[in-house]
């Protein structure tokens, strides 16, 4: 299952009609292929024909609409990913749907963070990035249902219809995860689930 067939799922299942995206690089690569009523897309790059050609950042200190659904794609450094993720909860419908991609790295290589991956690298390695520790600090805050289909690399579902899971909160630091500890307790700290959308 790729990212538009679990976004589409969601908005086909529950209805949805309006959706955001942070991060389109391409619109073909996703963008273009979610079928909703009402559609925004952000990313700074123009050549990624957005319609809001911005950061994220700046879109949400200008925004005043709000959405179902949230597609969270943009910059894949851990930091911006959690404030994408708590700027979107802002602007999200009550029970809306946050899917963030890039949550379950499949490389070493391609989870470093932006400085530490070589530009070289580009085009052997899959670059994640370290989305994935944005996700985990969440999971174990969040009093709504977050779990990571494992497909496409990882797509993190924060799921405001639900409640959470998690039994134990912890104030994780994004600074204490290492890409060893996802290796070690992937299916713990992600709250993996096979390839279906809830």
């Amino acid at each position: 299952m790729k990212r538009w067939e679990i976004l589409n799922n969601f908005i086909s299942n529950r209805k949805y009609k309006s959706y955001l995206e942070i991060g389109i690089h391409n619109p073909n690569d996703n963008y273009n292929k979610i079928i909703v009523k009402h559609k925004i897309g952000v990313d700074p790059d123009p050549a990624a024909h957005a319609t809001h050609v911005m950061t994220s950042d700046e879109f949400f200190s200008k925004n005043t609409e709000k959405f179902d659904i949230i597609f969270i794609d943009g910059l894949h450094e851990a930091h911006q990913v959690y404030k994408d993720i708590k700027n979107a909860l802002a602007v999200l419908n009550e029970s809306g749907v946050i899917v963030c991609h890039d949550c379950s790295p499949i490389s070493k290589e391609g989870a470093k963070d932006y400085e530490d991956f070589p530009l070289e690298d580009y085009g052997k390695y899959s670059w994640n990035g370290d989305c994935w520790k944005a996700f985990v600090k969440y999971r174990y805050e969040s009093d709504y249902l977050c779990y990571v289909i494992d497909a496409d690399e990882g797509c993190g579902i924060i799921d405001t219809m639900k409640g959470s899971e998690v039994t134990e909160r912890k104030k994780y630091s994004i600074g204490e995860f290492r890409y060893q500890d996802l290796c070690e307790n992937r299916n713990a700290l992600l709250g993996l689930k096979p390839d279906i959308v809830k």
